[in-house]
C-alpha cells in the first residue's frame, strides 16, 4: 500500500488550487477583488479613535468576517469544502448579529453584559470563585436573545424561511457530524482528489458563489454601520462592487433585515 505523507497531501491541495483558478477565473478574480476592498475599507477606519464602543464592536466583527472569508476562499480553492462552509456559517451568523446590535439597543446591551460576564468568568474560574449561580445568570442572558428569537425580530416570516431553509441549512450541514457533501472534500474518503468527477467541479463553483454572496453582504452591512464615516467615492465603489456580485450570482435573498429601515439594502434577485 502506498504511503501518504504530509507533503503529498499538500501537493494534492496545491494541484486543486491551480485547477480551480483555471476553471473559475471570473469567480476567483471577483472574490480576490472584494477581499482586497474589504480589508482596505476596514483599515481606512481602524485608526479612528473617535468611535464609541458599539462602533468599535461592529468594526471588529466586520474585520473578523473578512478574515473568515479569506480563510474560506483559500480552503475552497484547495477543495477543502466542509471547513470552508464552517467558516461561512460563522460569517452568515455574525452579519445577522451585527444588524441586531446596530438596530436594537436592548440586544446590544445584552451582548455587552454577556461579554463582561464572560471576562469575569475566566478570572473567577482561575481563583475557584465561579459559582453555579453565576453560571445560571450567564445562561439566562444567552437565552434571552437566542439566535432563533433574534432573527424572528429582524425578518418577516417569508424572508426568514427563504434564508434559513436554503443558505443557512446548507452551511449547518457542514458543521455537524453529517456525510452531506463529504465526498467532495480533498482528499476525499475514497482517497481521490477534487475534480476527479464532474460533481466536484459543481461543488467548488457553488462554494465560490456562497463566499461571494457573503462577501457582498459583509460589505453592505459595513456600509449600514459606517457610511457616515466614509467619503462618497468609497461608498459608491463598495456599492458598485456589491451590484456586480449580485449580477454574477444565482438568485438569493439578502441578509439585511426586512423589518428595519436601513440606507443600504442589496435585494438579491428573489429565489
Amino acid at each position: 500500500m502506498a504511503q501518504t505523507n504530509f507533503s503529498g497531501i499538500i501537493s494534492e491541495n496545491d494541484a486543486v488550487f491551480s485547477e480551480s483558478a483555471r476553471r473559475f477565473p471570473s469567480e476567483c478574480a471577483l472574490m480576490e477583488e472584494i477581499l482586497g476592498a474589504s480589508f482596505s475599507i476596514y483599515r481606512s477606519l481602524s485608526l479612528d479613535g473617535a468611535m464609541d464602543g458599539r462602533s468599535q464592536d461592529l468594526l471588529a466583527f466586520f474585520y473578523r468576517n473578512c478574515v473568515y472569508l479569506l480563510a474560506s476562499y483559500q480552503l475552497i480553492r484547495r477543495g477543502l469544502l466542509d471547513p470552508a462552509a464552517n467558516n461561512m456559517r460563522t460569517v452568515f451568523e455574525t452579519i445577522i448579529w451585527q444588524y441586531a446590535y446596530l438596530t436594537d439597543d436592548a440586544i446590544y446591551a445584552n451582548f455587552r453584559e454577556m461579554g463582561a460576564m464572560d471576562g469575569d468568568k475566566l478570572k473567577l474560574i482561575k481563583g475557584g470563585k465561579w459559582s453555579n449561580t453565576k453560571e445560571r445568570a450567564l445562561e439566562n442572558l444567552r437565552r434571552k436573545y437566542s439566535f432563533q428569537k433574534m432573527v424572528k425580530q429582524l425578518y418577516s416570516k417569508g424572508h426568514y424561511e427563504k434564508l434559513f431553509y436554503s443558505q443557512y441549512w446548507a452551511f449547518c450541514q457542514k458543521s455537524h457530524s453529517s456525510t452531506f457533501g463529504i465526498n467532495h472534500n480533498t482528499p476525499n474518503m475514497a482517497g481521490g482528489r477534487t475534480f476527479d468527477n464532474p460533481a466536484d467541479s459543481d461543488e467548488v463553483r457553488g462554494n465560490l458563489a456562497a463566499a461571494l454572496y457573503l462577501s457582498c453582504e459583509n460589505i453592505v452591512c459595513f456600509l449600514n454601520c459606517f457610511s457616515g464615516r466614509l467619503p462618497q467615492a468609497r461608498i459608491d465603489e463598495a456599492l458598485g462592487m456589491a451590484n456586480r456580485i449580485n449580477q454574477a450570482l444565482p438568485p438569493s435573498p439578502g441578509l439585511a433585515p426586512d423589518t428595519k429601515t436601513l440606507p443600504f439594502v442589496i435585494r438579491f434577485r428573489e429565489v
